[in-house]
């Protein structure tokens, strides 16, 4: 396929379920569905961004429980990342690098991500800095295995997702505990971009 022909097949899904994403989510809360329908539908979502994909995690959450809306929420978040993962790798990584080259920050970036490819994806997953569609595509461009990226891509999507799944539950059940872990949360991540700010300096 064609890159003007895979943007207008994209373009198409993107337009389709922006069009039908309301009725969609409503249709998620009113019927519960299997969990694997429910994962093909995060899917969806998570490829084609029309709703931020906390609010699928919380109602996910809602709707199965935490552990079990985590489970699907963290499996389709993570499929998503692996097939734009290979997608980029196999259609774009070598214009991509290219384009890269043409700034000496990117390229720097670049060097401290292939010399520490699993510390800076799991650091970059763990702090939700930078928009997810973006830790997708940019290690694709990279030299780096997709081993190290799935392993770390993976690993760092699971705090943050267990977290708006527990909170899609606590929210409707009790508030009081959601904010508390609201606030760890938010602790653990100031934490973590310190430590990371320190780590790549020294790096």
């Amino acid at each position: 396929m064609k890159l003007w022909q895979m943007i207008v097949v994209y373009a198409a899904g993107a337009i389709l379920l922006f069009v039908y994403r309301n009725e969609l989510a409503d249709w998620l809360l009113e019927h519960q569905p299997s969990p694997f329908i429910a994962f093909c539908l995060a899917l969806c979502f998570v490829l084609f961004p029309v709703l931020p994909y906390k609010i699928i995690i919380g109602t996910l959450g809602f709707l199965y429980g935490p552990w079990l809306g985590f489970v699907v929420s963290w499996s389709a978040a993570t499929v998503a990342s692996i097939v734009l993962f290979a997608l980029v790798r196999s259609r774009f990584r070598q214009q991509g690098r290219v384009y890269l080259a043409k700034f000496d920050r990117m390229e720097k970036v670049s060097r401290l991500m292939e010399k520490h490819p699993f510390a800076a994806i799991l650091a970059a997953r763990l702090i939700p800095v930078l928009p997810q569609a973006i830790v997708n595509m940019y290690p694709a461009l990279l030299s780096i295995r997709p081993g190290v990226y799935i392993t770390a891509s993976a690993l760092g999507k699971m705090p943050a997702i267990l977290l708006f799944s527990y909170l899609g539950q606590q929210l409707f059940v009790n508030t009081h505990n959601a904010l508390i872990v609201i606030g760890v949360y938010a602790a653990l991540l100031a934490a973590a971009g310190v430590g990371y700010r320190i780590w790549a300096k020294r790096a």
